[in-house]
């Protein structure tokens, strides 16, 4: 008889759906028990899950799985990164943006059937100064909206949103020089967008032809503009289109670094920073395996 796969559920109790109240039921209820043999940790603190995945990966783990939002998952990445251990993703946070690019949407149970069938894919990741992330990194607006949301205690779409119109009423554009191995710009720009992943949270799309495993980030440059021509770029936005505004510099590149003039908000993975110091994107090829659906 087949030895069984051992897992680890790395669960964030305090996600956005608060998936701790069922995520053991769901476990012994959908997960293939002649595949896998489980076991579930919680996590207590910040970073606690980058430890649990670490050990894991090193403790000879067939796979761990992140159960809760896109922090979990970049926690575990940061993890396991370069490690031959398999991501899984149960989506149970207040977005979940990487899950939704994967076609993962919150239902645990289809969740859990994504890893039952064991499809797998080795996919690129982004590495910020000496932080890996899976699925956006960025610097301006988005960043200080990332900043600011992380310090309200309220979660979901109502506190995102509202702290999101109160950033675009009153931002103001940061002037920066932009590096590639291809190009150099310096201008003012309301926010980049480093995309290795598509979509931020709450299915909003902002890099739709971002493909994972092509060595690339897409790189969009939100220039200095009246707030109302962003306004009637908005059916774009909505159409999945934003990359083809003219108010938008798009380009496809595996390395790039932005100085700034004076201090700017970044994020990754909608972690948000502050600084005055250059910041430096890289890509890491093929460098995670994770669970897909096909």
């Amino acid at each position: 008889m087949e030895q069984k796969k051992r897992i680890v559920i790395i669960a964030n109790p305090f996600s956005g759906n608060k998936i701790g109240k069922d995520i053991d039921q769901a476990l012994k209820t959908y997960l293939d028990s002649e595949i896998y043999d489980y076991e579930i940790q919680y996590t207590e603190y910040p970073s606690h899950a980058i430890e649990i995945a670490r050990h894991a990966a090193d403790h000879g783990y067939y796979a761990v799985i992140a159960a809760g939002g896109d922090g979990t998952l970049n926690e575990v990445v940061n993890g396991v990164s370069g490690k031959p251990i398999i991501i899984g993703i149960i989506p149970a946070g207040s977005g979940n943006g990487f899950a939704h690019h994967l076609g993962i949407r919150h239902n645990i149970e289809k969740a859990i059937s994504v890893i039952n069938k064991g499809n797998t894919m080795q996919i690129d990741i982004g590495k910020l100064n000496d932080r890996y992330f899976i699925n956006l990194g960025g610097v301006g607006l988005d960043a200080k909206v990332a900043y600011k949301t992380q310090k309200n205690k309220s979660r979901g779409f109502l506190p995102y949103f509202l702290q999101t119109l109160s950033e675009i009423v009153n931002f103001k554009s940061s002037f920066m020089v932009i590096e590639t191995p291809e190009k150099t710009w310096s201008g003012a720009y309301v926010t980049a967008v480093i995309a290795n992943g598509s979509i931020y949270g709450y299915d909003f799309t902002i890099a739709p032809a971002s493909i994972l495993h092509d060595g690339q980030f897409d790189v969009l440059l939100f220039k200095k503009a009246p707030l109302w021509k962003y306004l009637i770029n908005l059916p774009k936005l909505l159409r999945k289109k934003i990359h083809t505004s003219e108010l938008v510099e798009y380009f496809k590149t595996s390395k790039i670094t932005i100085t700034p003039r004076d201090k700017v908000f970044y994020h990754v993975d909608g972690e948000g920073f502050e600084t005055d110091c250059s910041i430096e994107f890289s890509i890491m090829p093929n460098h995670i395996t994770i669970f897909t659906p096909v």
